[in-house]
């Protein structure tokens, strides 16, 4: 009951409250934290778990969580989570890792680590624009193509004119990356660049220079899109992340809480995704496992790792 209650977000002294009232018995929070230590093995276990040789997609992000150190005090670390889809349309959490603050040599010893796990085949990363992360997934996964997630690159954009500008440039963004083609997309960007180049030229600059990888999503299955040029699905499952340290008043007292959090939330979730695969990957299926053989097929008896 008690891991139960600490899966859900309670918090640990509000779990000692239901537990007490319950059972009959007094509980204290120090009880709880004793009772969850017993997930420590089975956290260690989670984040060493081979990984399949495949996946069709993963999106990469990190948030920030308040951690006690010793020392130092209240500290603001990251937690960088890779998120996989197969091409079954099957989600799993392929990890998590708490590190001092977000990069590119840090993404990069995640990658790598993926690949040690035994992820050898992917057709797309999506991230954000971290500067330096592309070239870390080519190092790693030179196959791999990167799309940059366009629900961010708008928002710095709109971010960057004028309140009276954002919804006529709003209008012009989608219809960039809600064309029906990538030449389609290709001559809206165009229209933004005599549109808004003169005024903004920050803005279109960013689109132009990365329109390889805000469009890359054209690439791939159109049923597929809403998913690919987003990392909608990421965020959902650190929004539940966030809920989880909200209840813990945003901070840890160590990285074993903070570890605890990350295991019994994606169990959790896993076992939601497990009763269902995304919408629209049954139909494209064998399309994805056609474009990862195609891919891969050719060097995958030479390609080592090395990085």
């Amino acid at each position: 009951m008690a891991i139960a209650l600490y899966a859900a977000g309670v918090s640990q002294r509000k779990a000692a409250e239901v537990m007490s009232f319950l059972l009959g018995h007094r509980y204290f929070h120090e009880t709880i934290s004793a009772m969850t230590e017993e997930v420590l093995q089975a956290v260690e276990a989670f984040r060493r778990r081979p990984l399949p040789e495949e996946m069709a997609f993963v999106y990469l992000d990190g948030l920030y969580l308040k951690l006690l150190r010793e020392g130092e005090g209240v500290v603001r670390e990251v937690v960088y989570v890779a998120l996989g889809i197969a091409p079954s349309g099957e989600r799993r959490v392929l990890g998590y890792w708490l590190l001092p603050a977000e990069s590119a040599l840090g993404w990069e010893g995640v990658l790598g680590e993926l690949w040690q796990r035994g992820l050898r085949r992917v057709l797309l990363f999506i991230t954000d624009g971290l500067p330096g992360l592309p070239e870390a997934i080519q190092r790693v996964y030179p196959q791999a193509e990167w799309q940059r997630c366009v629900v961010h690159g708008v928002r710095w954009s709109l971010g960057q004119v004028r309140a009276r500008d954002r919804t006529l440039l709003a209008e012009d963004l989608r219809r960039v990356y809600g064309a029906e083609s990538r030449a389609e997309a290709l001559r809206a960007l165009e229209a933004l660049r005599e549109t808004w180049g003169s005024r903004y030229p920050g803005v279109v600059a960013l689109w132009a220079g990365d329109s390889g990888a805000f469009l890359r999503f054209y690439g791939y299955p159109k049923v597929l899109w809403p998913y690919l040029r987003s990392t909608n699905l990421m965020e959902r499952f650190i929004r539940e992340i966030r809920r989880g340290a909200k209840v813990r008043d945003h901070k840890f007292p160590s990285e074993e809480a903070v570890y605890k959090l990350l295991y019994l939330e994606s169990e959790r979730q896993e076992g939601r995704w497990a009763e269902r695969r995304l919408k629209g990957f049954g139909d494209v299926k064998e399309v994805l496992e056609k474009m990862l053989q195609e891919r891969y097929a050719p060097r995958t008896q030479t390609l080592t790792h090395t990085s």
